[in-house]
Order: C-alpha cells, then sequence, then structure tokens
C-alpha cells in the first residue's frame, strides 16, 4: 500500500512510479475510449510492465510501459498541465536510461485517445508516426486447419523436453510477454507448428484480461506463405472463444499480411488509432 511517507514526497515531486501493488490506481483511467487489452492486462496483474503516474494519490494521468509491446501507452486526463509539462523531461532522467539497459533504442508511445496531442507533449523530440489496426473475433474463426502440420499445445508442460534445436524460439516469445512459463500456462494458451526438429512458427495469449486475450503469433521466414501462421492463429483464436474470451488482434497498418491473416479468420476491425517513435 502508498506509505504515508510517500504520500508526502509525493506533494514535491511531478512524477512517480508505482509499486506493482497499486497498479489497481489508475484502472478508473480507463474511461471514455477504447480499452487496449496491453495496457489493462498489466494493471490487472497477468502481463509485465511499468507504471508512471502524475501523483501517487488518486493519480489523474499516467504512462503504461509494456514489456511485450517495448512501447509505452498514455492514459487519463490529457488536459492535465501539469502531466503534459513534466513527461519529456522524466522520459529523459528516469525512463529512458532503462530502456537503454534493455537494449531499446526508440521511445514508442499512443495516447488512450486521440486527443493527447503528442507533438505537444514532445516539441522537441523528431516524431515518426505510425498507425495500428484493431480487430476482434466475435465467432468461431473461419476453418483454416492443416492437419498436415504438427503442432505443439505450449499448455503441455513435456514441450519443453522435446529435442528441438531451435526451441529458444518459443521461450523468447513467451518470455518477452509473460513474466513466467508458469504463468502462462496458467492464463494463457498457445501452440508452435514443428517440422522434424525444427519449429515453424508460433502462435499465443500475448496479452490477457478478465475478457480478452490479444493473440501473438511469429513464423519464421523460411516458412512463411505454407499456412503456417493461419493454422496455429485458427487453434489459438478456438481455444480463446471455448473458454469465454474474446480473441483481439492488433497489428500495424503497414502489415499487410498480418491485417489478411486477421480478416481470412473472420476478424471485424474496430479501432485505429495513431502512435508515434522517436529516439532516446
Amino acid at each position: 500500500m502508498i506509505s504515508d511517507l510517500d504520500k508526502l514526497l509525493a506533494r514535491s515531486v511531478h512524477m512517480h512510479e508505482l509499486s506493482q501493488q497499486d497498479f489497481n490506481e489508475v484502472k478508473p483511467l480507463l474511461t471514455g475510449a477504447p480499452i487496449h487489452p496491453e495496457i489493462l492486462s498489466i494493471i490487472e496483474g497477468n502481463n509485465p510492465g511499468w507504471i508512471f503516474v502524475d501523483q501517487l494519490v488518486t493519480p489523474k494521468s499516467a504512462l503504461v510501459w509494456s514489456k511485450g509491446m517495448q512501447g509505452f501507452y498514455i492514459i487519463g486526463d490529457h488536459t492535465n498541465e501539469l502531466f503534459i509539462k513534466s513527461l519529456d523531461s522524466y522520459i529523459s532522467s528516469h525512463i529512458a536510461p532503462r530502456m537503454k539497459k534493455l537494449g531499446l533504442e526508440y521511445f514508442e508511445v499512443s495516447g488512450q485517445h486521440n486527443e493527447w496531442n503528442l507533438a505537444l507533449m514532445f516539441p522537441s523530440r523528431k516524431l515518426y508516426p505510425f498507425e495500428q489496426m484493431v480487430f476482434k473475433l466475435f465467432h468461431k474463426p473461419v476453418e483454416s486447419l492443416n492437419n498436415a502440420i504438427r503442432i505443439i499445445n505450449l499448455k503441455m508442460l513435456d514441450w519443453e523436453d522435446l529435442d528441438l534445436k531451435n526451441i529458444e524460439f518459443v521461450h523468447d516469445n513467451i518470455d518477452l510477454f509473460w513474466s513466467s512459463k508458469e504463468d502462462f500456462r496458467a492464463k494463457g494458451y498457445g501452440y508452435a507448428a514443428v517440422e522434424g526438429t525444427e519449429i515453424m512458427g508460433v502462435c499465443y495469449s500475448s496479452f490477457v484480461t478478465e475478457d480478452t486475450h490479444a493473440i501473438g503469433i511469429e513464423t519464421l521466414s523460411k516458412y512463411q506463405n505454407r499456412g503456417v501462421g493461419t493454422h496455429l492463429a485458427a487453434l489459438v483464436a478456438e481455444d480463446i472463444l471455448t473458454n469465454g474470451f474474446t480473441p483481439y488482434w492488433d497489428c500495424s497498418l503497414d502489415n499487410e499480411a498480418s491485417r489478411k491473416l486477421a480478416l481470412r479468420l473472420g476478424f471485424q476491425q474496430i479501432h485505429q488509432y495513431k502512435c508515434s517513435a522517436f529516439s532516446i
């Protein structure tokens, strides 16, 4: 819980990092705009991230970092002048050094809604704008299964014991989005496709909220255009639906392959939002 000392210090500092046990303090800020599971999953404690706020007690605005996306989301009151004026310098002094330790060179950020003026917030930065598309699936995915593809259910304990030469490909994907393999098995769904002793691709729950599962997917380049991603995504989406959740798909506007795959499975576009990136 937030201590009396923290409350006292909060009066003299413009930005603060919340401890994970206090992430729920910013949940009331998720109103009046589409809720990204990438944000909510962190607040609910399902996926790892950081949260920075303007004040520890009843925050008005917040900056949420997603480890899986390796990007930031701004939520809350877009007219909060103290937050707007403090954010850029706080990024330089506190956040950028931590990002560089993780090997990150770009700060990617989006507002929860388009009223967040990123150009105004970062006047000294050279911003590189891009847009993301959001899809949801409301029915069983269009049949796209290929029974010739050998698959591994990643919720099973024995897959890590298989003699696969690139098994780290799966580990790296899960580790990016989840705090532990045990946490993934308890809350997520996923499959890998295998040919011989090599993993061809992987698809899994990347972000999880109480009602939504975002889907992460990656196919090795030499196995693309063989239906691997379509097969895996159909399996994961069906598991998500069968267990009472809504499948969610987020991809960049210029990622034609990802967009076409979502549409091929029967996903419907529900939202599109703006992002920016700048070097740190």
